[in-house]
C-alpha cells in the first residue's frame, strides 16, 4: 500500500484561487495538504479547508525582542515558521504561490529538509510591479527551485530579462484551470439574460455595462468613466453601470470616486461590494451586455474568460497583449486611449460589435478547464 502524497503550499489561504488551484489538483490527485498561508486567515475558506481536512498553519510567534528590527524580525519568523512546519512534515511537494523573498526563503528551507520537489508560481503583479532590483532579491531562491510556472508569455520575457537563460528554461507557462464555465453553464441553463439582470436589480432593456473586476485602482474605473461620463445622455439613460468593486480595495479614496462619478451620471448605478460566490459571479457575466476591462497589467483574468464565455462584448485597452486569444482565432475590441471608449460603447449599443459566437465561446472550457490544464500542472511535481 502506497503512502499518502503530501504537500505543503504556501499561498493566500484567502484566495479563491488558492482554495480552486487545492481543490482541483492537490486533492483530485490524493494529496493531503498543508497550507502556509502568506497574509494571514481571514477565514474565508474555513469551512472548505476543514471539510478537506487541510491543516491551515497558524504563526503565533511574536517575538518581542526583535520586533522593532524589521530584517531581524522577518529572518527570525522565518527560521521559526521553517521549523513549525518541518514538525508537520514530510512533504513530497512544495509549492510556492505568488513569489517573495520571505516566502521562497521559507520554501526552500522546508523542501531542502525533506528533499522535496519545489515548484514557483508567480501570479502576475508580483513579477510586474516590482522593482528589478526588489525582484533579483528572489534570484538564488529561483535557481535552487525545481521549475517555475507563470501565466503569460509576457512573464516568460521578463523572466528572461530579469533571472536570465538558466532561470527561464525551468519556467513552464502555465495557465489556471477555470471553473466559472461551468457555473455559468449551469445559471445559464435555468435563467434568460433579463432574469440575471433582474437578479441585481437592473431593467431588461437597460444596456449593462461592467467596467473592471474589483475595488484596486490599477482597474482604472474612475479613468474610464471620466470618458464615459462625456456620452450624450440619450445614450447614457439607456445604460446601466455596474462596478464590480468586490476586494482589492487598495485606495478607498480612488473607489468612493470612481463610484461618485458613476452615480452622477443619468445611468442607472450597480455597485457591488461584498463577496460574491461562483453562482454570483456567473450571474453577473451573463447579466452583462459589455465588460470594460482597463486594468494596468493582467494575466488572462478569469474575469476576462467568463465574460466571454457567458457572451458579453469585451472592450480592453490596446496594452492588454492576450496571445492565447490570438492562439484561439478571437480578436476583441481595443481602445488606445480612454476617449475612445464612448465610440465603442455606442457600437456596442448600436449592435456593430458584439459577444463571441457559440462556436468560439465553446473554445473556452475545451482549453482552460481544469480537466485540460490538470496534467501540465502536474508535471511541475515531477
Amino acid at each position: 500500500m502506497s503512502k499518502q502524497k503530501r504537500a505543503l503550499v504556501i499561498a493566500d489561504a484567502n484566495s479563491f484561487w488558492t482554495q480552486r488551484h487545492i481543490e482541483n489538483l492537490l486533492l483530485a490527485e490524493g494529496y493531503e495538504v498543508v497550507l502556509f498561508p502568506i497574509w494571514g486567515n481571514q477565514h474565508r475558506y474555513d469551512v472548505f479547508y476543514r471539510e478537506n481536512h487541510i491543516t491551515v498553519y497558524e504563526d503565533q510567534h511574536t517575538m518581542p525582542i526583535v520586533s522593532r528590527i524589521p530584517k531581524l524580525r522577518m529572518w527570525a519568523r522565518i527560521a521559526l515558521n521553517s521549523k513549525d512546519l518541518k514538525a508537520l512534515g514530510p512533504f513530497d511537494v512544495v509549492h510556492n504561490h505568488y513569489l517573495s523573498r520571505r516566502d521562497l526563503a521559507l520554501g526552500g528551507m522546508v523542501a531542502k529538509a525533506f528533499d522535496a520537489k519545489w515548484a514557483c508560481s508567480f501570479w502576475g503583479s508580483d513579477l510586474l510591479r516590482p522593482s528589478e532590483k526588489e525582484l533579483l532579491t528572489m534570484k538564488p531562491y529561483l535557481e535552487k527551485c525545481d521549475h517555475i510556472s507563470v501565466h503569460s508569455q509576457l512573464k516568460c520575457d521578463r523572466i528572461r530579462e530579469v533571472y536570465g537563460e538558466a532561470i527561464e528554461r525551468k519556467t513552464t507557462l502555465l495557465y489556471f484551470g477555470q471553473l466559472g464555465y461551468g457555473d455559468i453553464d449551469r445559471v445559464r441553463a435555468g435563467n434568460s439574460k433579463a432574469d440575471c439582470k433582474a437578479h441585481f436589480g437592473i431593467d431588461p432593456e437597460s444596456f449593462a455595462v461592467s467596467i473592471g473586476y474589483s475595488a484596486s485602482s490599477a482597474q482604472h474605473q474612475v479613468e474610464a468613466l471620466e470618458e464615459i461620463s462625456k456620452m450624450p445622455s440619450e445614450l447614457l439613460c439607456k445604460m446601466t453601470i455596474i462596478l464590480q468593486q468586490t476586494y482589492g480595495n487598495n485606495d478607498p479614496i480612488y473607489t468612493k470616486q470612481a463610484q461618485e462619478i458613476a452615480a452622477s451620471l443619468p445611468s442607472k448605478l450597480v455597485v457591488l461590494t461584498e463577496f460574491m460566490d461562483a453562482t454570483q459571479s456567473a450571474y453577473l457575466r451573463l447579466a452583462a451586455d459589455v465588460f470594460v476591462l482597463a486594468i494596468t497589467t493582467d494575466a488572462f483574468s478569469a474575469s476576462m474568460q467568463e465574460y466571454l464565455y457567458a457572451g458579453a462584448c469585451v472592450i480592453k485597452g490596446s496594452w492588454l497583449g492576450y496571445p492565447q486569444l490570438d492562439d484561439m482565432g478571437i480578436e476583441v475590441s481595443s481602445f488606445d486611449e480612454y476617449a475612445e471608449l464612448p465610440a465603442l460603447l455606442q457600437k456596442a449599443l448600436d449592435g456593430e460589435i458584439s459577444g463571441l459566437t457559440r462556436a468560439q465561446r465553446s473554445l473556452f472550457p475545451k482549453l482552460y478547464s481544469w480537466d485540460a490544464v490538470r496534467d501540465s500542472w502536474l508535471s511541475l511535481y515531477r
